[in-house]
Protein backbone atom coordinates (compact mmCIF):
# COMPACT_ATOMS: atom_id res chain seq x y z
CA UNK A 1 0.00 0.00 0.00
CA UNK A 2 0.90 3.61 -0.74
CA UNK A 3 0.21 6.92 -0.09
CA UNK A 4 -0.79 9.43 -1.90
CA UNK A 5 -0.32 13.52 -2.08
CA UNK A 6 -2.46 16.15 -4.34
CA UNK A 7 -1.01 19.64 -4.87
CA UNK A 8 -1.18 21.71 -8.19
CA UNK A 9 1.97 23.76 -6.67
CA UNK A 10 5.40 21.82 -7.29
CA UNK A 11 7.22 22.89 -4.32
CA UNK A 12 4.58 21.75 -1.82
CA UNK A 13 4.18 18.31 -4.12
CA UNK A 14 7.89 17.06 -3.93
CA UNK A 15 8.26 18.25 -0.53
CA UNK A 16 4.99 16.74 0.92
CA UNK A 17 5.26 13.43 -0.89
CA UNK A 18 9.05 13.39 0.66
CA UNK A 19 8.11 13.82 4.00
CA UNK A 20 4.70 11.65 3.53
CA UNK A 21 7.02 9.18 2.02
CA UNK A 22 9.48 8.64 4.96
CA UNK A 23 6.62 8.62 7.63
CA UNK A 24 5.45 5.50 5.63
CA UNK A 25 8.45 3.93 4.26
CA UNK A 26 10.84 4.84 1.27
CA UNK A 27 9.33 5.41 -2.23
CA UNK A 28 5.46 4.55 -0.38
CA UNK A 29 3.97 7.89 -1.23
CA UNK A 30 3.40 9.29 -5.13
CA UNK A 31 2.57 12.78 -5.77
CA UNK A 32 -0.40 14.46 -8.63
CA UNK A 33 -0.72 17.32 -9.70
CA UNK A 34 -4.52 17.45 -9.87
CA UNK A 35 -7.41 15.10 -7.52
CA UNK A 36 -8.81 13.54 -10.72
CA UNK A 37 -5.35 11.70 -10.94
CA UNK A 38 -4.54 11.11 -7.86
CA UNK A 39 -8.25 9.57 -7.75
CA UNK A 40 -7.44 7.55 -10.97
CA UNK A 41 -4.74 5.83 -8.78
CA UNK A 42 -6.93 5.17 -6.60
CA UNK A 43 -9.60 3.29 -8.27
CA UNK A 44 -6.74 1.05 -9.90
CA UNK A 45 -4.89 0.38 -6.39
CA UNK A 46 -5.83 0.69 -3.01
CA UNK A 47 -4.09 3.53 -0.78
CA UNK A 48 -3.30 3.41 3.26
CA UNK A 49 -4.12 7.50 3.02
CA UNK A 50 -4.21 10.67 0.58
CA UNK A 51 -2.98 13.94 1.94
CA UNK A 52 -4.80 16.89 -0.40
CA UNK A 53 -2.92 20.09 -0.67
CA UNK A 54 -6.40 21.92 0.14
CA UNK A 55 -7.30 25.96 -0.54
CA UNK A 56 -10.93 26.26 0.86
CA UNK A 57 -11.22 28.38 -2.87
CA UNK A 58 -10.69 25.04 -4.64
CA UNK A 59 -13.91 23.77 -6.33
CA UNK A 60 -12.28 20.21 -4.48
CA UNK A 61 -13.24 21.87 -1.03
CA UNK A 62 -16.81 22.28 -1.82
CA UNK A 63 -17.15 18.73 -2.40
CA UNK A 64 -14.88 16.95 0.35
CA UNK A 65 -17.39 14.11 1.21
CA UNK A 66 -16.92 12.96 -2.88
CA UNK A 67 -12.98 12.74 -2.49
CA UNK A 68 -13.83 11.29 1.56
CA UNK A 69 -15.56 8.81 -0.23
CA UNK A 70 -13.51 7.65 -3.23
CA UNK A 71 -10.82 7.23 -1.10
CA UNK A 72 -12.82 5.26 1.64
CA UNK A 73 -11.67 2.91 4.21
CA UNK A 74 -8.20 5.21 3.29
CA UNK A 75 -8.24 8.10 5.48
CA UNK A 76 -8.19 12.01 3.65
CA UNK A 77 -5.82 14.60 5.59
CA UNK A 78 -5.95 18.19 4.30
CA UNK A 79 -3.35 19.91 4.10
CA UNK A 80 -4.42 23.53 4.79
CA UNK A 81 -4.63 26.80 6.34
CA UNK A 82 -8.40 27.17 7.31
CA UNK A 83 -10.86 28.28 9.65
CA UNK A 84 -12.38 27.46 12.68
CA UNK A 85 -15.81 27.08 10.13
CA UNK A 86 -13.87 25.35 7.59
CA UNK A 87 -12.32 22.97 9.89
CA UNK A 88 -15.86 22.02 11.06
CA UNK A 89 -17.06 21.38 7.46
CA UNK A 90 -13.91 19.17 6.92
CA UNK A 91 -14.64 17.39 9.62
CA UNK A 92 -18.72 16.85 8.71
CA UNK A 93 -17.49 15.62 5.21
CA UNK A 94 -15.46 12.42 7.10
CA UNK A 95 -12.02 14.46 6.53
CA UNK A 96 -9.69 12.66 9.28
CA UNK A 97 -6.87 15.77 10.17
CA UNK A 98 -6.34 19.21 8.93
CA UNK A 99 -2.67 19.86 8.82
CA UNK A 100 -1.73 23.53 9.15
CA UNK A 101 0.78 24.28 5.85
CA UNK A 102 2.54 26.36 8.71
CA UNK A 103 3.47 23.30 10.97
CA UNK A 104 6.90 22.01 11.36
CA UNK A 105 8.02 18.09 9.68
CA UNK A 106 8.16 16.42 12.72
CA UNK A 107 4.40 17.43 13.98
CA UNK A 108 3.36 16.95 10.25
CA UNK A 109 4.69 13.76 10.76
CA UNK A 110 3.38 12.67 13.78
CA UNK A 111 0.26 13.59 13.07
CA UNK A 112 0.28 11.18 10.21
CA UNK A 113 0.68 8.38 11.91
CA UNK A 114 -1.70 9.69 14.15
CA UNK A 115 -4.22 9.20 11.46
CA UNK A 116 -2.95 6.11 9.96
CA UNK A 117 -3.50 4.41 13.49
CA UNK A 118 -7.01 5.55 13.29
CA UNK A 119 -7.06 8.67 15.05
CA UNK A 120 -8.19 11.84 14.54
CA UNK A 121 -5.86 15.64 13.89
CA UNK A 122 -7.10 18.63 13.69
CA UNK A 123 -5.42 22.29 14.34
CA UNK A 124 -7.98 23.92 15.39
CA UNK A 125 -10.88 22.18 16.80
CA UNK A 126 -12.44 24.11 19.50
CA UNK A 127 -15.84 24.71 18.04
CA UNK A 128 -16.52 20.78 17.02
CA UNK A 129 -15.77 20.05 20.45
CA UNK A 130 -17.85 22.42 21.96
CA UNK A 131 -20.35 21.39 19.32
CA UNK A 132 -20.20 17.60 19.72
CA UNK A 133 -19.39 17.21 23.36
CA UNK A 134 -22.99 16.85 23.64
CA UNK A 135 -24.51 15.22 20.93
CA UNK A 136 -23.16 11.60 21.07
CA UNK A 137 -20.93 9.16 23.71
CA UNK A 138 -17.72 9.52 23.89
CA UNK A 139 -17.24 5.93 22.56
CA UNK A 140 -19.02 7.23 19.26
CA UNK A 141 -16.47 10.24 18.95
CA UNK A 142 -13.14 9.09 19.46
CA UNK A 143 -11.02 6.53 18.00
CA UNK A 144 -10.44 3.11 19.39
CA UNK A 145 -6.89 4.44 20.53
CA UNK A 146 -8.20 7.43 21.64
CA UNK A 147 -10.51 5.25 23.55
CA UNK A 148 -7.81 3.38 24.93
CA UNK A 149 -5.25 6.82 25.89
CA UNK A 150 -8.67 8.15 27.79
CA UNK A 151 -9.18 4.89 29.79
CA UNK A 152 -5.45 4.92 31.21
CA UNK A 153 -6.00 8.81 31.74
CA UNK A 154 -8.80 7.95 33.94
CA UNK A 155 -6.44 5.82 35.71
CA UNK A 156 -4.02 8.38 36.48
CA UNK A 157 -1.36 7.47 34.24
CA UNK A 158 1.23 9.78 33.06
CA UNK A 159 2.20 10.37 29.45
CA UNK A 160 5.09 7.92 29.30
CA UNK A 161 2.99 5.23 31.27
CA UNK A 162 0.46 5.44 28.77
CA UNK A 163 3.21 4.86 25.81
CA UNK A 164 4.75 1.65 27.70
CA UNK A 165 0.80 0.49 28.43
CA UNK A 166 0.04 0.79 24.52
CA UNK A 167 3.42 0.30 23.22
CA UNK A 168 3.52 3.75 21.29
CA UNK A 169 5.81 6.84 21.42
CA UNK A 170 5.19 9.37 23.89
CA UNK A 171 4.99 12.12 21.21
CA UNK A 172 1.85 9.99 20.07
CA UNK A 173 0.79 9.78 23.38
CA UNK A 174 0.87 13.74 23.30
CA UNK A 175 -1.33 13.78 19.89
CA UNK A 176 -3.74 11.63 21.18
CA UNK A 177 -4.18 13.79 24.13
CA UNK A 178 -4.56 16.91 22.49
CA UNK A 179 -7.20 15.69 20.09
CA UNK A 180 -8.98 13.82 22.78
CA UNK A 181 -9.41 17.54 25.28
CA UNK A 182 -9.97 19.17 21.64
CA UNK A 183 -13.07 16.33 20.64
CA UNK A 184 -14.25 16.78 24.20
CA UNK A 185 -13.85 20.26 24.86
CA UNK A 186 -12.30 19.50 27.94
CA UNK A 187 -9.70 22.01 29.35
CA UNK A 188 -7.36 19.13 31.06
CA UNK A 189 -6.56 15.47 31.52
CA UNK A 190 -8.83 15.81 34.88
CA UNK A 191 -11.50 17.24 32.86
CA UNK A 192 -11.39 14.55 29.94
CA UNK A 193 -11.33 12.18 33.05
CA UNK A 194 -14.11 13.39 34.43
CA UNK A 195 -16.32 13.69 30.95
CA UNK A 196 -15.13 10.05 30.45
CA UNK A 197 -16.32 8.69 33.62
CA UNK A 198 -19.46 6.29 32.96
CA UNK A 199 -18.90 5.44 29.48
CA UNK A 200 -16.73 2.17 29.41
CA UNK A 201 -18.61 0.04 31.29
Amino acid sequence: MHAVVVSRFPIYREALTRLVGATFAPQAAEGFATLADALEDVRLRPVAMMVLEADPQDPEFRDLRATVEAVAPAPLVLFAVLSPAEVQLAYEAGVRGCIPKTAPPDLISAALRLILAGGLYFSDFANIGDRQKTEAPLRSRLSTRQLEVLRLIELGQTNKEIANALGISVATVKLHVQAILNITGARNRTEAALRARGQFS
